[in-house]
């Protein structure tokens, strides 16, 4: 019996097969991380604001320093976080709701993490982190898992604003 002669001709069907199935399934591989990571990075930015503005509450509303209070709050609750200095960034811009937002005094040589804003009802505290996640650039701004192109297509393929930046961000807006 001649078995091993039709095995001999496949050899070459066999690596071709290899290569398209390795490509595919590496694509994919790298598709779910690549989009995991933002979408994880905003959820978490998401419940980290909402933490920090919780913290605040500790602050007492009387206080001379009120500002500086709260900021050290709100730096705190991020910085006992789980994540990485370098993945999370303040300097977000104040939110367009009419109000005087002032920006919180920054705690520690730490970006500042929110405004504070004086309304009629009360004050206003804004909470936000963000993080650029560009495929070039300086890597600060750059992407944690590097945007590749394959066959025309960028993964991942993330919206940009007006200045062609990404940036994903977590924001939370409460009533002191």
């Amino acid at each position: 019996m001649k078995r091993h002669h039709y095995k001999k001709r496949q050899t070459g069907s066999v690596a071709i097969e290899f290569a398209v199935l390795f490509t595919l399934f590496f694509t994919l591989v790298y598709g779910i991380l690549a989009y995991s990571l933002p979408l994880l990075l905003e959820i978490s930015f998401r419940k980290l604001s909402s933490e920090a503005a919780r913290a605040i509450l500790k602050v007492d509303p009387a206080a001379k320093n009120y500002s500086e209070l709260l900021s050290r709050e709100v730096t705190l609750s991020i910085n006992n976080s789980w994540l990485p200095a370098a993945w999370r960034t303040g300097g977000c811009q104040a939110p367009d709701s009419g109000h005087n937002w002032q920006p919180l005094p920054a705690f520690e040589g730490n970006p500042v993490f929110g405004h504070v804003a004086d309304t009629e009802q009360g004050r206003l505290l804004h909470v936000c982190l963000q993080r650029y996640y560009n495929a070039n650039g300086e890597t600060s701004r750059r992407a944690i898992i590097p945007v590749i192109e394959l066959a025309g297509f960028r993964i991942p393929s993330l919206p940009v604003n007006d200045n062609g930046d990404t940036i994903l961000r977590g924001a939370m807006i409460t009533r002191l």
